[in-house]
């Protein structure tokens, strides 16, 4: 297996290592470590994988994990770890999309863009190691819901490598034409629908890796505001903010709109005695010509619905500058991720639901913590309006030390009994991962699993891509 990788990417991205191998285990441990660097790698490794009926788990984030579904599900299985791949193929301010490879880091890109006037669509303050193609494919929540119009944005065009070995470029990119000669008459790859009435990249995104293995994508950018503010509220209750939230969000008038509980606030941002229980973040911005006009009617609305919804927001928190938050949210998190710095471990529970129902499932959540014993004031909550509103993220952050075993088993019966009760109260995984895998896949129809198990079949008919996940339970064959 060995000489058969070196073959095709060369002596020094292949190891077997066991110090190496042990940084990608978890309750199993993989058989080897390839770090391909080009699409046709990739493609010939997917193509001799399927002959030898060997499984592929693909890696393009260095960590943390903290949603305990990484690892390998079967024995041998070879990691590609697409972290080599880190070019920015392409940046074209006027259209405002960015192509990147998996390896592009929001370190990365986030100073790159900002060279050429642009700033992408980021999650709330990500890792600085996180690929951010790999957040793009899993739909990771982004903090602008004023840019977010479908539940695939940022992402747009694709090339995916198939289960069988296949290459395919999704949208604009399709063609006709080569890249190169796509760019050299104008186009941007940035209509995300295509080749014909067959939108792939749906398939691809959220799937975890088990439909096939992205190359690049391109990602849509926004224009860097010339005046940027940010205005903070707190109560001690969220639906204190509901008509104000759906009044903002209907009009579309802030960039920046979402809600942290004091647990989640002083984890990524400060700690201050006069935290109130809940705090609303509200980001508004003017850009090109008449940026100070746009920052002045936009303000101006919003501080009109916030009189009418009795809503007082302020420039500060107590010491806590709005600036300063602005500055935290256009970055990345430090070396050490903000989620790993108070307790020194985080698990992640996140789902869907409406807005106005995200104070009942957060009220739940507390109710099992107080069942098992795991302590309130260790559970952080984030909560993100997505596509303008008609959605929202939730998101429960359990801080734990693993050094306490007792409050680690707590915190295992709370993710499992505490992620049953919100399914069982409707809300909705998207993306699943540990132990509510099972338990989202038995709520679905037989017949929504029977057509993802047909499209496996289609697009990964050996199963070698991530076998074992998501309702992908079957052995390789």
């Amino acid at each position: 297996m060995v000489s058969i990788m070196t073959g095709i990417v060369g002596r020094d991205d292949v190891s077997d290592n066991d110090d190496v191998l042990s940084k990608y285990s978890g309750k199993t441990i993989p058989s080897l470590v390839v770090w391909p660097k080009t699409t046709d790698e990739i493609a010939r490794i997917v193509r001799w994988a399927n002959l030898k009926k060997i499984s592929l788990l693909v890696r393009s984030s260095s960590g943390p994990r903290l949603r305990g579904d990484w690892f390998p599900k079967v024995e041998n299985t070879i990691i590609l770890d697409l972290s080599k791949m880190d070019r920015i193929l392409r940046i074209d301010p006027l259209n405002k999309v960015v192509m990147i490879e998996p390896g592009v880091t929001y370190g990365k890109l986030l100073k790159e863009l900002t060279r050429k006037g642009l700033r992408p669509a980021i999650p709330f303050i990500p890792e600085a190691s996180k690929s951010v193609l790999s957040a793009c494919l899993d739909r990771e929540p982004t903090i602008m819901p004023r840019f977010h119009w479908d539940s695939s944005d940022p992402l747009l065009c694709t090339e995916t490598v198939f289960g069988t070995g296949d290459v395919l470029r999704t949208g604009a990119a399709a063609g006709p034409g080569s890249l190169e000669e796509q760019w050299a008459s104008g186009q941007a790859q940035k209509n995300p629908q295509g080749p014909s009435q067959f939108d792939p990249f749906r398939l691809v995104q959220g799937a975890q890796g088990t439909i096939g293995i992205v190359t690049w994508i391109s990602m849509k950018c926004e224009q860097l505001p010339e005046h940027h503010k940010l205005y903070l509220a707190g109560s001690d209750n969220l639906n204190d903010f509901m008509d104000f939230n759906y009044a903002v969000l209907r009009r579309r008038l802030a960039d920046e709109h979402f809600m942290l509980n004091k647990v989640n606030f002083e984890a990524a941002i400060a700690s201050a005695n006069d935290i109130p229980e809940w705090v609303l973040v509200i980001g508004v911005s003017g850009h090109g010509m008449i940026a100070e006009e746009e920052l002045e009617y936009r303000t101006g609305d919003i501080m009109d619905i916030a009189r009418e919804t009795n809503i007082i927001l302020h420039d500060s928190l107590g010491k806590i500058k709005g600036t300063d938050i602005l500055t935290l949210l256009n970055k990345p998190s430090d070396v050490a991720y903000w989620k790993l710095q108070v307790y020194g471990e985080c698990h992640e529970i996140f789902f869907l639901t409406t807005l106005d129902r995200a104070k009942e499932f957060y009220e739940v959540f507390q109710n099992t913590a107080n069942t098992v014993g795991f302590p309130i004031d260790q559970i952080g909550a984030y909560i993100q309006p997505l596509a303008q509103g008609t959605n929202t993220h939730v998101g429960l952050d359990l801080f734990y030390s693993p050094e306490d075993k007792e409050l680690v088993e707590k915190m295992i019966s709370l993710s499992s009994m505490g992620q049953a009760q919100l399914l069982n109260r409707g809300a909705y995984f998207s993306r699943p991962y540990g132990f509510i895998v099972d338990a989202v896949f038995k709520h679905a129809s037989s017949s929504t699993l029977s057509a993802m198990r047909r499209v496996k079949q289609i697009f990964d008919p050996s199963n070698i891509l991530n076998p074992g996940a998501l309702c992908f339970k079957e052995v390789l064959q």
